[in-house]
């Protein structure tokens, strides 16, 4: 399975010609969003919807609907418990990160043997084998 990371899901509607390629080599039942992504996504929209000032306040209020929408379309998978020792595992060989999206995606990638589809491998690249990286 290939697991998208939120840099992905925002450029997925924008027709980028190397992820329309790739949309058509894979089917659309091999990927998925970690769940940590989804609220990756949403506290941005949350944050902004709720701190809209009265000019704002449609149009944040609207991305955040526009957002859910767009995450509606996607399967979503969830944390397990290999997934959670994969994230103690990884959070003691990289002390000095801390608990981002990042380290928790791969960690799920990494207890499902999953790759992860992003378009900044470099925030990957120390926590995943290259075979489990996809640009």
């Amino acid at each position: 399975m290939f697991l998208w990371d939120s840099n992905i899901l925002r450029h997925q509607n924008q027709a980028h010609p190397t992820l329309q390629v790739w949309l058509q080599r894979v089917p659309r039942s091999q990927i998925a969003l970690p769940s940590v992504v989804v609220a990756e996504v949403l506290r941005g929209r949350c944050e902004f919807a709720l701190k809209a000032t009265p000019a704002q306040f449609e149009f944040a209020h609207a991305q955040l609907l526009k957002e859910i929408r767009i995450l509606r379309r996607f399967r979503v998978v969830f944390p397990d418990l290999a997934s959670a020792e994969a994230l103690t595992a990884l959070l003691k060989q990289h002390a000095s990160r801390k608990r981002s999206a990042d380290v928790m995606t791969a960690a799920h990638a990494s207890a499902g043997n999953h790759i992860v589809v992003t378009r900044n491998q470099k925030d990957f690249v120390d926590l995943l084998p290259k075979q489990q990286l996809q640009n």
